[in-house]
């Protein structure tokens, strides 16, 4: 299935784009995907490992299976002060 990751943040500036779309099996959870976007987007591979992918409004762990019909995000680590 194709799959469209928003992106965030030094995520958005490592790929140069809102936004990837990434090939995954029918049945992927959320580990396949960051292996998939990491190979895909080698800029972003650093990245994917300290952030954390969400689902619609809720935060999704890395055995989560996709669900292709909601909005998914890559939501990196945030800094501030």
């Amino acid at each position: 299935m194709n799959v469209r990751v928003l992106l965030f943040a030094g995520a958005r500036e490592a790929a140069g784009a809102d936004a990837v779309q990434v090939d995954v099996p029918a049945d992927a959870d959320y580990a396949r995907l960051a292996e998939a976007m990491a190979a895909q987007q080698p800029a972003l591979s650093e990245l994917i490992g300290r952030s954390r992918f969400a689902e619609g409004t809720r935060y999704v762990a890395p055995g989560d299976t996709i669900d292709p019909s909601t909005e998914i995000a890559l939501i990196p680590p945030v800094s501030g002060g």
